[in-house]
């Protein structure tokens, strides 16, 4: 009966662990497609990429669900964007990986009018056009 019960608690103490214990999140990069058309730096959709993406990368996080779409409120030249994380990663986790994400279009698809960036643990897109998924 000892046994059982050592047994019960060790495997007690493991379920908390790893229930516990998390690591980074995982932003290997999946897929990535990048528009061929580019804007240029003084086009007013520079602004509008430039909100966007700041915003995905900081409200995402504290969005329910880690899911959200959103739009720069620049009329002459709006972009529109989404983003989403894992739902089992932490707020700090979440905010990371779409921190990257941000940081891998900025170096993968510089000045392009749409992108779609994957990586293992989010996503984020924008277009100068307005979707859903």
């Amino acid at each position: 009966m000892a046994f059982l019960h050592r047994f019960a608690l060790v495997l007690l103490g493991l379920l908390l662990v790893f229930n516990f214990v998390r690591g980074d999140p995982d932003t290997t990069l999946i897929n990535k497609i990048c528009n061929g058309n580019v804007y240029g730096s003084g086009d007013p959709y520079a602004n509008s990429v430039s909100y966007i993406l700041e915003d995905m990368a900081t409200v995402t996080a504290n969005h329910p669900g880690y899911d959200y779409y959103t739009n720069s409120p620049y009329a002459e030249a709006t972009a529109y964007g989404h983003a989403v994380c894992n739902a089992v990663l932490s707020f700090t986790d979440c905010g990371t990986c779409v921190s990257s994400a941000k940081i891998q279009i900025l170096y993968n698809c510089p000045n392009s009018i749409g992108v779609q960036m994957q990586l293992q643990d989010c996503r984020m897109r924008y277009e100068n056009y307005p979707f859903s998924e």
